[in-house]
């Protein structure tokens, strides 16, 4: 029997396992704040002899990785600060020096960097206290320092600050060795004295090589040496000046890896290649981004930088350092071809806001320009020219947006080197997945040159075809965490509190259920047992700087279950921030709410019945670790990205209807858990009642779907649609029918017929080899059916369409239907008030006196199926005219609270209620109308060959009534100081683009905020001036 196998043994036997066993039971524990430490003192001598002997093997090459996680988690149960562990610990794991909590803290450090644990290690050393205890001989108190110093690079909680503690440890010691060595040597006879004078002199060289190794970190690519042998060098001569200490030779060797790790890792190791990534990471670091995260490693170590893979496929967690990827693929990018434009893609407005931001503070510093698409859903003639004015480096757009730019041939979008897209799994939701699959296909065809990096946390399945589908390249599958993840099913009475900690698919080493009962800490007011539950996990989970998201079925519950937190919850938080946030709210809606009184206390709503900016601002705090408890609705999958420690499931719910998906479940859940902050991210749900504990399992139970196309449902039932086809109204009955999949084939296939001059038939094959449902099909029978589905659908709307390329054009340039199109066209040859020109004048159609004019156009597009504003809605009954009444006073600047009072659904005197369904409803009025306005006055002023841009459609989105207030809109100006800080333009728009209105406001004095604030605001000027250096970056 080898060495290994007589370990192996030993870890069989059954009070060892039973030992294992309870320490990561009680290691999973503690991380939800259970210290039920219930180990004798002969069970935690037991973990210390074992952890001893797993520690000295799991340095060593070639040994079990689960040794190390064992001795781990042995080290994390006994509690160092406790007089009993401790001297246990000293027994047998100590060594000759007095504070033993350093060798304590040394183990369970390098433990955590030999399991990639990176974060952990750091997490770990914020709980080491540097007593200044004084070490009762030289070569201790050496040592001593050494593992203080070496602990301060591992930590880096201040980024360079800890770095340079670590040099300052050093140099204290050098110091001091003036006074104490010879002190120290003096004592023994002249054969120890030359004994101990090695291992000084060993120890000596060790802290070099902690030394250099600061030294590398803090100067980086200025450092000049090979740094990695630089302390080889110095480990080797003191492994050699000590040779009989085999402790001694131990803790040097371990430290030898420790800096090894920390080299590795930096920032600086491996992105040397390239100039401007040079600088990206230089300015990371000055931010205290000091080294790469394992996961962004692993994926660099895959050939994410390959410029010659036409696609990279980044799956990778959420919070595993995604965003950083794509910056550096952009600076490549960028390297390779000075003009390069890059594309990023994300699939909501409010995400463009946010990847906006973070790239913009990153790329903007190494001389990158980078901007947005607006949130409306056309372009008008200053975003247009804004968009060209510069020369932008990076645009961030959603797919609808880009795909509107494609399709008008817009210059910005016209020569595209890369395409990003985030959050790729969407591309199996719905009519947006579609139209997401049918943009990628045709920038295949159109942008041939172009090359793609798809991010995503999970793209289960076939892969494979993903990556043939974009032209082959590599795919990159990262399981790295920045925190574990834990699911509890919790249950509450008034006298206890029953946890379940559950296994899924995102939990480490925990393989079934496991059920712990303590004692309920808490007085809870609460009467229901739903309540109780969401009460104990509030006062449980949630701590200063520490965010529970809380998800909820709708916005109505949202808000009721934030006033519920409110009221359990203590003193208010004594913040500027949240005050100056509240105050914005209050003035932005016109009237008090509780959405600003709830920040008071640290809780705040998230859901559309919010303005963007409101819900930018919340983000705000959230990040400033403001705010405890975020209400959100489970529609943030896709919405949001703010970091929180914990997520509770109130509803299991998506939208009215349907059940979370497990993919939507863990993009919410995969949040928990804020880098350097949290080791484990927690997953709570409410085991109330059976039937809610059984939902909760059933989600866990399920793997990440596969990845599917949405158009395969086409192929599966394409018997009936080949039947429905030849029928007189066909197309219109399988675009009813069909809704997410036939609309967006039927629109591609238009635009093809409009790019095509009607002369693709014969390529149809070729075509639809460019969507990825074909190279999702198993073989080459389905596939061969799949194009003949497709051929006969192109063929038919050729058929009925093609003698009239007009209307073909007019829906390719609007990405309106071609029936929607009709009636358009209809009510332009019908309807004076929509013909005639002067209609359309901005003081004629948003005239507060006549609202007739916009009545008889917010009619027209009514009928339109895109629009669905003529669709009866519980929220508001339809009602034309009041609903053109509401767009002139938004558009006109009116408070929120006031336009509400329109509309008789809207008059309640719950004012939360009111403006909650009012904001929610007035957030999709905006985008609608906007683009059925569009199109019809497109359709009205233009001709089939050209589309005139308008400034009516942004108008009606943004909430102005001018062209310099528009401009302010459009860099995220909130709506009520657009008009008075759009003073700062003289003369033409034209004259200006976004980067020189940034930089104008940005040098504004407070005298000048002053008096470009609105005339009866309640913020001064320089309150104005913070809140638009938030919103405007």
């Amino acid at each position: 029997m080898n060495g290994m196998d007589y370990i192996q043994q030993i870890l069989n036997d059954d009070d060892i396992n039973i030992l294992l066993q309870k320490s990561n039971q009680t290691y999973h524990l503690q991380s939800i704040c259970i210290n039920n430490s219930n180990f004798t003192s002969s069970e935690i001598e037991l973990s210390c002899r074992l952890a001893f002997l797993l520690i000295g093997l799991s340095f060593h090459e070639n040994t079990n990785p689960k040794w190390a996680e064992y001795a781990y988690k042995l080290l994390k149960n006994i509690h160092i600060k406790e007089n009993e562990d401790r001297e246990i610990f000293d027994k047998i794991m100590g060594y000759e020096l007095d504070n033993v909590s350093l060798i304590y803290y040394f183990y369970l450090s390098s433990l955590a960097l030999i399991l990639d644990k990176t974060i952990s290690a750091r997490l770990d050393l914020k709980q080491f206290v540097d007593f200044e205890d004084v070490e009762s001989s030289w070569s201790q108190r050496v040592l001593a320092g050494i593992f203080k110093a070496l602990f301060f690079l591992i930590r880096k909680s201040d980024g360079f600050e800890d770095i340079r503690r670590a040099i300052s440890e050093i140099s204290n010691l050098q110091k001091e060795q003036v006074k104490f060595e010879d002190q120290y040597l003096n004592q023994f006879d002249v054969q120890t004295q030359k004994e101990e004078a090695l291992i000084l002199v060993g120890l000596y060289h060790t802290s070099k090589a902690l030394t250099e190794t600061a030294e590398y970190l803090i100067n980086g690519y200025n450092y000049k040496k090979r740094i990695d042998n630089v302390v080889r060098q110095h480990i080797d001569i003191a492994l050699d000046l000590i040779p009989s200490d085999v402790r001694l030779r131990d803790f040097i060797s371990i430290i030898n890896k420790d800096l090894q790790s920390l080299i590795r890792h930096s920032i600086w190791n491996g992105t040397a290649f390239q100039d401007q990534i040079k600088k990206l990471c230089e300015f990371k670091s000055s931010h205290n981004i000091l080294e790469l995260l394992p996961s962004q490693r692993q994926a660099m170590q895959q050939n994410l930088f390959d410029v010659y893979a036409n696609a990279s496929i980044v799956q990778m967690p959420t919070s595993a350092g995604k965003t950083m990827l794509a910056e550096f693929n952009i600076v490549l990018t960028k390297s390779l071809r000075k003009d390069a434009k890059v594309v990023y893609v994300v699939p909501s407005r409010a995400l463009v806001n946010q990847v906006y931001f973070d790239l913009r503070k990153d790329l903007s510093a190494i001389g990158f320009n980078v901007e947005r698409t607006s949130s409306a859903s056309e372009i008008d003639p200053t975003e247009a020219d804004f968009l060209i004015a510069d020369d932008v480096d990076v645009i961030v757009s959603t797919p609808e947006k880009l795909d509107l730019l494609i399709r008008r041939s817009h210059p910005s979008v016209e020569d595209v080197s890369l395409f990003i897209i985030d959050e790729a799994h969407t591309i199996e939701n719905g009519e947006r997945g579609a139209r997401l699959e049918l943009l990628i296909a045709m920038l295949r065809r159109e942008r041939p040159n172009a090359k793609y990096m798809l991010l995503s946390p999970f793209l289960p399945g076939n892969t494979e075809a993903l990556k043939d589908w974009l032209g082959g390249g590599n795919i990159i599958n990262v399981d790295w965490r920045p925190s574990e993840k834990i699911v509890i099913g919790l249950k509450v009475t008034k006298t206890k509190a029953t946890f379940n900690l559950l296994p899924s698919a995102y939990s480490f080493d925990l393989y079934q259920e496991n059920e712990q009962v303590i004692k309920n800490p808490y007085q809870l007011v609460s009467k229901t047992p739903k309540d109780r539950i969401l009460e104990f996990s509030c006062r449980h989970f949630s701590s200063k700087g520490k965010t529970e998201l809380i998800l909820c079925k709708g916005k109505g519950s949202a808000n009721n279950v934030a006033e519920k937190i409110y009221s359990w919850i203590g003193n208010n938080i004594n913040s500027d921030e949240i005050h100056l946030v509240q105050k914005y709210i209050d003035e932005e809606l016109g009237c008090s709410t509780s959405f600003s009184k709830f920040l008071g206390k640290g809780v705040a709503v998230h859901h559309a019945g919010l303005s963007d900016e409101t819900k930018l601002l919340t983000e705000h705090l959230i990040r400033q670790g403001l705010i405890n408890y975020v209400c959100a609705t489970t529609t943030i999958a896709e919405g949001v990205n703010f970091p929180v420690s914990s997520v509770y499931f109130d509803t299991y719910q998506r939208g009215q209807h349907n059940l979370l998906s497990a993919n939507d479940f863990w993009n919410i859940a995969g949040r928990s858990g804020r880098t350097m902050v949290d080791d484990f991210g927690k997953i709570i749900l409410p085991f109330n009642t059976h039937t809610n504990a059984e939902t909760g399992k059933a989600i866990l139970s399920k793997g990440a779907e596969e990845l599917t196309s949405v158009l395969a449902k086409l192929f599966l039932d394409r018997e009936y649609i080949l039947e429905t086809l030849i029928k007189e109204r066909g197309i219109e009955i399988l675009m009813a029918e069909y809704t997410d999949a036939f609309s967006p084939i039927f629109q591609y296939f238009v635009h093809l017929l409009n790019v095509s001059n009607n002369e693709l038939a014969v390529d149809i094959d070729d075509l639809f080899k460019d969507s990825l449902v074909y190279f999702m099909l198993d073989n080459e029978q389905q596939r061969n059916k799949f194009i003949d589905l497709c051929k006969q659908i192109y063929l038919t709307i050729q058929a009925r369409y093609a003698n009239n390329i007009g209307v073909l054009k007019y829906a390719d340039k609007t990405g309106f239907s071609v029936p929607s199109v009709l009636k358009i066209m209809h009510q332009k040859a019908t309807n004076p008030a929509i013909a005639d020109l002067d209609t359309w004048n901005v003081n004629v159609m948003f005239n507060r006196r006549n609202a007739e004019n916009l009545t008889e156009k917010i009619k027209a597009i009514s009928e339109l199926r895109e629009t669905g504003l003529g669709t009866d809605d519980t929220t508001a009954p339809f009602n034309p005219e009041l609903v053109a009444k509401m767009i002139i006073r938004w558009v006109k600047g009116d408070k929120i609270n006031a336009i509400s009072s329109i509309h008789p659904h809207f008059i309640d005197n719950d004012a939360d209620k009111r403006l909650t369904q009012f904001v929610s409803y007035m957030n999709q009025l905006r985008f609608k109308a906007s683009w059925g306005l569009s199109a019809l006055e497109g359709i009205v002023k233009g001709n089939e060959d050209e589309m005139k841009d308008s400034y009516i459609p942004s108008y009606v989105y943004y909430g102005v009534d001018n062209n310099p207030a528009l401009a302010m809109r459009m860099l995220g100006i909130p709506r009520s100081l657009s008009l008075s800080l759009s003073q700062i333009i003289t003369g033409s728009i034209s004259d200006y683009s976004f980067t020189k209105l940034r930089n104008i406001i940005n040098s504004l004095s407070l005298n000048d905020w002053d008096s470009l604030k609105p005339t009866r605001s309640k913020l001064s000027g320089e309150e104005w001036k913070y809140i638009v250096s938030i919103l405007m970056k």
